[in-house]
């Protein structure tokens, strides 16, 4: 197993043992799994979408049909109601551990664990494969690699649904004297363990006299202090909609709990992404004492952040302090979208619409992708 794929498989291992639910979609109504009939209903919906999707090219989804990515079975159960054969395959045993206590359809669905960067299925094998908020998770290496895999189990005149980010857009900078913010703290923990996750929910008004516009990577973020000195840099985000002035709005940060006892200063701050924060152009932040309960943690939880977070957003002023090898967070990447209708096209396949879609939040361009796979010579074989 190459380094890359030990690093996907070990966050998700984690995130499938402690909160598998939120984890698959990042929204505070689905952390600790207590809405799962919503939760269930949300992945009908969504493979409904990609039927519609299908349907409008006069195709259809099959009998056999493969869920790559699949987490606690949010799709592969859905998809179980339209075809056959469903088998859902993921990286992390805990995720499937749930998926199978959650599948009602017997031995319709089987859930696989897959820690390899093939796929265990035969060449022509299935009719179709799904992947949704799956690949924007894994380093592109190993997704172009599993797309070549789909190729390869996917029969000749099949089809393969995925979504797939492609890039960041470089915001326009919001004019200095509209970054202007109130920050209000409406709810924090007072007291919270070494290394959990924890909400915080915010107000947040423009202060100012311009409208902040959609799109432009303007995020709620935090720093960690102690001793006055600060200790973790650049910690959790959630997207900041538009604003007019004197317009607010309630947003819900979640923030990873220092792996060390004591007593901390949790600070709050607005950031425009590739441009600046906004404590540096004079905003004033808030900052809330938090103090740090349990034994230390020998390996900090990985902090995961909003769908809409780029994690490879470029720091606006001085570097962030050094964060431990172990701290991992769920990570954001893209393919853009050149490279993925030309890998098709090399291989004999027709990219029949590659529709813009909102699944990796307004940080990223994203693309959901509709592939028919053609006969080739060259299509890969393992």
């Amino acid at each position: 197993m190459s380094a890359e794929l030990g690093e996907v498989r070990e966050t998700w291992e984690h995130l499938g043992s402690t909160d598998p639910y939120w984890a698959v979609l990042t929204e505070r109504e689905h952390a600790g799994g207590d809405a799962r009939a919503s939760f269930f209903e949300s992945g009908r919906n969504e493979v409904q979408s990609v039927a519609d999707f299908l349907a409008r090219h006069g195709r259809s989804i099959g009998d056999v049909a493969v869920d790559f990515g699949c987490g606690v079975g949010r799709l592969s159960i859905a998809l179980a109601e339209r075809c056959k054969e469903v088998s859902g395959v993921d990286v992390a045993a805990s995720m499937l551990e749930e998926a199978r206590a959650n599948n009602p359809h017997g031995d319709r669905v089987r859930f696989i664990h897959n820690d390899a960067s093939t796929l265990p299925f035969e060449d022509d094998s299935v009719d179709f494969v799904l992947s949704l908020i799956t690949l924007q998770h894994i380093p592109p290496r190993l997704s172009l690699r599993y797309l070549l895999e789909m190729i390869r189990i996917v029969r000749p005149g099949g089809h393969l649904v995925f979504q797939l980010p492609s890039h960041l857009p470089m915001p326009t900078p919001i004019a200095e004297e509209f970054c202007r913010a109130e920050i209000t703290v409406l709810n924090a923990p007072a007291t919270a363990g070494a290394g959990e996750s924890q909400y915080v929910e915010l107000s947040v008004r423009n202060t100012s006299d311009g409208a902040w516009p959609y799109g432009q990577l303007l995020n709620a973020a935090n720093h960690w202090h102690r001793d006055g000195e600060l200790v973790r840099r650049d910690d959790g985000r959630v997207t900041v909609p538009a604003l007019q002035p004197g317009e607010s709005a309630t947003v819900s940060l979640r923030v990873s709990i220092p792996a060390e006892p004591g007593d901390y200063e949790l600070e709050l701050d607005l950031v425009q992404e590739h441009v600046a924060w906004w404590e540096q152009l004079g905003n004033a932040t808030v900052r809330v004492p938090v103090t740090v309960t349990g034994a230390a943690a020998a390996a900090p939880a990985p902090a995961p952040v909003d769908e809409a977070t780029a994690s490879e957003a470029v720091e606006a002023a001085e570097p962030a302090a050094p964060q431990p090898a172990s701290n991992k967070s769920m990570q954001m990447h893209g393919i853009h979208t050149d490279l993925v209708r030309g890998l098709f096209d090399q291989l004999g396949c027709t990219v029949l619409e590659a529709a813009t879609d909102q699944r990796a939040g307004e940080t990223w361009v994203s693309y959901l992708y509709l592939v028919e796979v053609g006969e080739y010579e060259l299509k890969l074989r393992s």
